[in-house]
């Protein structure tokens, strides 16, 4: 059972997240046929007239107006028309990760595919997004299309709640939640392995296995990401000196820090900075 701790901490996960639509388009299409197919996003497609099928880990879902099909990436699947009549879809590939590294949605259970009660609100705000994606426009532009992408992810949770409800995925134990919770609210703090297992009762090796199932990284490596993603927006953000920005992150010493941001990104903060700003 969920407690709402447990909610709390998927919450500041969520809110660390960084959204990115990859590509996306209005397609109407009498013939579709991808076998096995495997990407490296999330694929939604969202079913305004017509009809498709899509087979995922080894169940068969049909997907007819007002239908939003959700599949996650590296996992095949088949997204087919049995049919030859017109099928329009709205559709767009994203991810939605911390540090650029963690999938967020990996820590929730989603359905493959559900009923949309809101399509009139979808169909509104995708074309606004297509408005603003599809041209250079301001920096207020730039923030509207970032909302507008925002707004498309909270339209799809919310048709999810009234259907079948969101629920923290089982993979993802109160404690691992907690560990990767710390590390996003804090990324000054250097956790040991030895550490993070005297804290939370479990052998190291065992939470580095479990890290690795769950967020496909060590914990060093997922703090390292977290680490370096704080610093390069901070190096961008303002002119806050470099020695603050490591200090910040928990590094005393500027030549640890840089030598850090170096072995991660391959160039120092200053470099980065002012390769970054115009």
């Amino acid at each position: 059972m969920e407690t709402v701790e447990q909610w709390d901490r998927l919450r500041t996960i969520v809110e660390m997240a960084a959204l990115d639509i990859m590509t996306f388009d209005v397609h109407s299409r009498t013939e579709l046929n991808y076998r096995d197919r495997v990407l490296p996003c999330y694929v939604v497609s969202y079913i305004k007239e017509g009809s498709c099928r899509v087979r995922f880990e080894g169940k068969d879902y049909a997907a007819g107006p007002g239908d939003v099909i959700f599949l996650p990436p590296f996992i095949p699947h088949d997204h087919v028309k049995d049919t030859n009549e017109n099928t329009v879809f709205m559709w767009w590939h994203f991810n939605y990760r911390i540090a650029g590294a963690m999938d967020v949605f990996r820590l929730f259970h989603l359905p493959v595919c559900f009923p949309l009660s809101n399509a009139e609100r979808l169909e509104a705000i995708f074309s606004q997004y297509i408005g603003y994606a599809g041209k250079p426009g301001s920096i207020a532009d730039l923030i509207m299309k970032e909302a507008k992408a925002l707004e498309l992810i909270a339209i799809l949770l919310e048709a999810v709640v009234t259907t079948s409800g969101i629920r923290p995925t089982d993979r993802v134990s109160e404690a691992f939640s907690e560990i990767l919770t710390d590390m996003v609210r804090h990324p000054e703090r250097h956790y040991t392995l030895n550490e993070l297992g005297e804290k939370y009762h479990m052998h190291p090796t065992y939470i580095t296995n479990q890290f690795k199932k769950i967020f496909q990284l060590t914990p060093k490596q997922l703090q390292s990401k977290i680490r370096v993603d704080k610093a390069q927006k901070m190096l961008l953000a303002d002119r806050t000196g470099i020695a603050q920005i490591g200090y910040s992150l928990g590094y005393a010493d500027i030549d640890d820090f840089t030598r850090f941001f170096k072995n991660q990104v391959g160039v120092s903060p200053l470099a980065y900075r002012k390769a970054k700003q115009p």
